[in-house]
C-alpha cells in the first residue's frame, strides 16, 4: 500500500443524526478494509469474480468475503470490475452496511474510472468517505497506481429501471429476442419483472435454483428460446427466457408494442414493419442510444450496446 488517507464531507442541515454520523465513521474504514484485506472467496472459490449473483453451481448470493486484491497483494482490476455483479442491497449486505454506500476505482495516470459500483453520491446531503492509494493489477498484468474510495451518505432512493434497445421480432432463423440494457451502477434484480405485448404477459424466469440479474451497464437478451439463441450467439453473456416459449404473445410481424414491467415501474417501446424496417431480412431493430425513441434496422448485435 503507497498511501493510506481519510476525508470526511459533510452538508449539514436541520435535524442531522449527530450520533448517527459519527456511528459512520468507523463503518466506512471497517468497509475498505474488508475491500483491501484479502483476496475474497466465495464458497471456498479464490476467484469469486469468475462467478454470479444467481447463477451457476457456485453464486455469489451464497455468501462472498469480497476482497479486491491479487495474489501479490496488489488491487485486481478483475475483481474490481466484478463488484458490477452485486445488485444494491447484496453488496451492502455482504458487506454489512445499512446506509447508502459507493466504491469507486480510479487509475491516476490515466486518471480514468476502473469501476463505479453504488447508489447516487451526487445527490448525497451528508457523506463520509475514506479513500486509499494503492497498485492495481490491469488484466492485461501491468500495475499502476490507483484509488479506491468507499462513501457512506444519505440520499434519496433511486430505482430500478431497464431500457429495451434491441428488437429481433422477425428471424429468418433461430428465436425471437430482445435485448434489455441496465444503465446503472449496480446489478438489477429481474425476480418479478414482466415483459408484456399487446395481448399476452410473461414473467421473465430462471430455474428454482437461479436469481437472474443483469449487472450493472451491461446488456442482456430475453429469448423465446434461449438455448437455440445461445447456440447462434455464443458470446452473448447473460442471455434469459420467459415462463412459456414465445415472448408475449409472439412478437407480431407487422408491428407490436412490448411493456417491462416491476411493479409500479412501467416502461413501452412499440414499433411497425412498415416504417421501422427488418422485417425477415436477418436486420434487427436497435436504437441508438438507449433512451433514443427511434429504431434503426441494421445488422443484429445482441449483448452490446
Amino acid at each position: 500500500m503507497l498511501l493510506h488517507s481519510f476525508t470526511t464531507t459533510m452538508e449539514f442541515r436541520l435535524g442531522v443524526d449527530l450520533d448517527r454520523q459519527d456511528q459512520r465513521y468507523p463503518a466506512v474504514r471497517e468497509v475498505l478494509g474488508e475491500l483491501t484485506g484479502s483476496v475474497g472467496n466465495a464458497s471456498g472459490v479464490e476467484a469469486w469474480e469468475t462467478l454470479e449473483w444467481g447463477t451457476g453451481e457456485t453464486q455469489l448470493r451464497n455468501g462472498t468475503i469480497v476482497g479486491l486484491l491479487a495474489s501479490n497483494g496488489v488491487l485486481s482490476e478483475a475483481k474490481c470490475q466484478a463488484l458490477a455483479k452485486f445488485p444494491y442491497g447484496g453488496l451492502r449486505e455482504e458487506l454489512g452496511v445499512n446506509e447508502e454506500l459507493a466504491i469507486e476505482v480510479r487509475t491516476l495516470s490515466p486518471d480514468a474510472q476502473v469501476i463505479f459500483w453504488g447508489g447516487d453520491l451526487d445527490s448525497a446531503s451528508i457523506s463520509v468517505t475514506e479513500e486509499r492509494l494503492l497498485l492495481l493489477r490491469t488484466t492485461g498484468g501491468d500495475e499502476v497506481p490507483a484509488k479506491l474510495r468507499v462513501s457512506l451518505f444519505e440520499a434519496p432512493f433511486v430505482s430500478d429501471s431497464l431500457y429495451l434497445t434491441e428488437i429481433m421480432y422477425a428471424p429468418t432463423s433461430g428465436t425471437e429476442w430482445i435485448e434489455l440494457y441496465n444503465p446503472h451502477d449496480t446489478a438489477i434484480m429481474l425476480s418479478g419483472w414482466k415483459l408484456s405485448d399487446l395481448e399476452e404477459d410473461d414473467l421473465i424466469t430462471g430455474t428454482a435454483t437461479e436469481q437472474l440479474s443483469i449487472p450493472a451497464r451491461t446488456a442482456a437478451v430475453i429469448a423465446s428460446n434461449p438455448t437455440i439463441f445461445a447456440s447462434d450467439y455464443p458470446s452473448v453473456s447473460y442471455v434469459f427466457g420467459v415462463e412459456d416459449s414465445a415472448l408475449g404473445n409472439g412478437l407480431g410481424d407487422t408491428g407490436d408494442s412490448l411493456t417491462l414491467s416491476y411493479g409500479a415501474l412501467s416502461y413501452t417501446k412499440s414499433w411497425e414493419a412498415t416504417t421501422d424496417g427488418a422485417d425477415g431480412d436477418g436486420n434487427s431493430l436497435t436504437r441508438d442510444c438507449s433512451t433514443c425513441d427511434g429504431w434503426t434496422a441494421t445488422t443484429a448485435t445482441p449483448g452490446a450496446v
